[in-house]
């Protein structure tokens, strides 16, 4: 630790070295190893036998922590890697340049999906997930010059933005299992199948949770089948009354307790 004055000299105060060790990317670092990610070729040395500066491990652990902060793009994320506290805590021996960092995202982009399933699975094996997921959807803000993107519109912002949508389960501390890109941010019931499909994969559940949009036929029998009790509100855009819905998931459900506090004994 003899580099500890020099690379905590620009914390201001223990409070704030203790503010950043309580983010979720810190103690997730300790639960999951990123090791296996030198098994990749697209990471090896190059032919030239130039050695790397900075392990992909390290680097990846940097990009989790920018992301989990809404930082994006390579200069953003080079300039958050420039703060001594960040990149210690990331295990780098020194800030990455702008360069290092557009390099590995680039390789990054070859092995992205299977490096998610395999972190998933450590996740589970671990018991970091809990009896519970949710689903739903977000969007993802793209820069412009990134042709695949489109232009969209938000109902929950009310506002529009050129990017992706992107349908995801998550459970515990929102640590994410399962997800998939999509045009835009609401996804079609067939995109909502598959992604609920990879999750329960991965491991079952008691309950899974949605909004409205997941007011669905399908998506409540296929779980029902799995032994999952669905849990999403009507949609009050369904124009059918009486209900078109035909609610069987209080047959799965043995013991509910609800406790409504109204203020006052009735």
């Amino acid at each position: 630790m003899s580099n500890t004055s020099a690379t905590l000299q620009d914390v201001a105060s223990v409070d704030d070295f203790l503010n950043v060790a309580a983010t979720e990317t810190v103690p997730l670092f300790e639960h999951l190893e990123f090791e296996f990610l030198l098994e990749y070729d697209v990471f090896a040395p190059s032919k030239r036998g130039r050695t790397r500066v900075h392990q992909p491990p390290d680097l990846f652990r940097g990009f989790l922590h920018c992301y989990y902060k809404d930082i994006y793009g390579t200069r953003p994320v080079a300039r958050e890697l420039q703060h001594g506290l960040v990149w210690y805590y990331c295990r780098l021996d020194k800030p990455p340049s702008r360069d290092t960092i557009d390099r590995f995202l680039t390789d990054l982009e070859h092995v992205v999906d299977d490096i998610f399933e395999r972190l998933v699975e450590q996740a589970a094996a671990r018991s970091l997930l809990d009896s519970t997921y949710s689903i739903d959807s977000a969007h993802i803000e793209a820069v412009q010059y990134n042709d695949a993107a489109s232009w969209n519109y938000d109902l929950t912002t009310e506002e529009y933005y050129y990017g992706f949508g992107c349908t995801i389960v998550s459970t515990g501390s929102k640590i994410p299992i399962a997800a998939e890109f999509t045009q835009a941010k609401q996804a079609d019931q067939e995109t909502a199948m598959r992604v609920t499909c990879d999750a329960l994969a991965v491991d079952t559940p008691i309950w899974m949770l949605g909004d409205s949009a997941y007011d669905i036929l399908d998506w409540h029998d296929h779980l029902l089948a799995a032994g999952v009790v669905p849990i999403a509100p009507y949609n009050p855009r369904n124009p059918d009354d009486p209900k078109a819905i035909e609610y069987r998931v209080e047959d799965q459900v043995e013991d509910v307790q609800l406790k409504i506090h109204l203020g006052r004994d009735v």
